[in-house]
C-alpha cells in the first residue's frame, strides 16, 4: 500500500514537473509579430520582392511601416507572360514600390512583350542599382534601354536575348551612354551583323570596369567597343569570330 502511495506521489511529481517545463517552454516560444524590427529586416532581405509585399502588405499597420521602411529594398525576379491580369499586377508592385526597388530580373515568357515597351523607367526609382532581362526580344529591347539612362543609380545590367543583327550597334550605343553602369553583361547564340561603332573619343567614354560579351565578336569589333571602356578591370570574351583567307 506505501508502495502504490509513493509510486502515485512520484507520478504525480512527474506530472507536475511536466506541467512546470511546459509553461516555461512557452515562455520562450514567441510569435512572429513579436520578433524585433532588426529581426524582421534580416528575414525580408531573403525574400523576393514580390512575395514579400504580397505576404506582409494590408496585413497589420506595424508590417505595412516596415515595410515601407526605408531599409527595406526589394529584390524582384518575375516571369511576364501575356495576360491582363499578370502584367496590371507588375506595373501596379512597380509603380507602387518604385522608391524601393533594388534589383529587377524579368524573364520574358512571351515573345509578344511590346507591352513592355510602354513601360517607363524613371527618375523615380532612385534605389534601382540592377536589372536583368532574360529572353527580351530585341525590338522590346532597343525601347527599354532607351529610357535607362534616367536610372541614377543603375550599375549593374544584364541582357540575354536573341535574333540580334543590326540592333546590336544601337544596343551597344544606349549602354554606353548609361551614367552609372559599373557591370554589363550581353549574351545571344546566333552570329550578329558587324558591330560598325567607329573609335571611342573622349566625351564618349563610359563608367563601365566589367564587361561580358557573349556573342560572336571580332578582333577588330573588340577594339572598338572596349575603346569606349577606359576604366574597364576585366574583360571576358565568349566567342571570337575568325576570318580565314584562303
Amino acid at each position: 500500500m506505501n508502495q502504490f502511495k509513493r509510486k502515485l506521489s512520484s507520478d504525480e511529481l512527474s506530472e507536475e514537473k511536466t506541467k512546470q517545463f511546459r509553461n516555461e517552454v512557452d515562455q520562450f516560444i514567441t510569435c512572429f509579430e513579436d520578433l524585433s524590427n532588426e529581426l524582421l529586416y534580416e528575414i525580408f532581405d531573403y525574400l523576393g520582392g514580390y512575395g514579400l509585399y504580397e505576404a506582409f502588405s494590408n496585413l497589420n499597420s506595424r508590417f505595412e511601416q516596415l515595410l515601407h521602411s526605408s531599409s527595406v529594398l526589394f529584390k524582384t525576379h518575375c516571369y511576364l507572360i501575356k495576360f491582363d491580369e499578370i502584367i496590371n499586377i507588375f506595373k501596379q508592385f512597380m509603380f507602387a514600390n518604385r522608391h524601393q526597388i533594388f534589383s529587377l530580373h524579368v524573364n520574358f515568357i512571351t515573345r509578344n512583350s511590346y507591352f513592355f515597351s510602354s513601360f517607363l523607367f524613371d527618375s523615380s526609382f532612385d534605389r534601382l542599382e540592377s536589372i536583368n532581362f532574360e529572353q527580351i526580344q530585341s525590338n522590346t529591347l532597343i525601347a527599354v534601354l532607351s529610357n535607362l539612362s534616367s536610372l541614377p543609380h543603375l550599375a549593374s545590367l544584364t541582357i540575354e536575348t536573341s535574333n540580334i543583327q543590326e540592333e546590336i550597334n544601337d544596343i551597344y550605343r544606349l549602354i554606353f551612354v548609361l551614367p552609372k553602369l559599373k557591370y554589363y553583361r550581353i549574351s545571344f547564340p546566333n552570329k550578329c551583323h558587324s558591330i560598325t561603332l567607329p573609335l571611342a573619343v573622349n566625351n564618349q567614354c563610359t563608367s563601365i570596369e566589367y564587361l561580358v560579351i557573349d556573342h560572336y565578336c571580332s578582333l577588330n569589333e573588340l577594339v572598338s567597343l572596349i575603346s569606349y571602356t577606359p576604366k574597364l578591370r576585366r574583360l571576358t570574351v565568349h566567342k571570337i569570330k575568325f576570318f580565314f583567307l584562303f
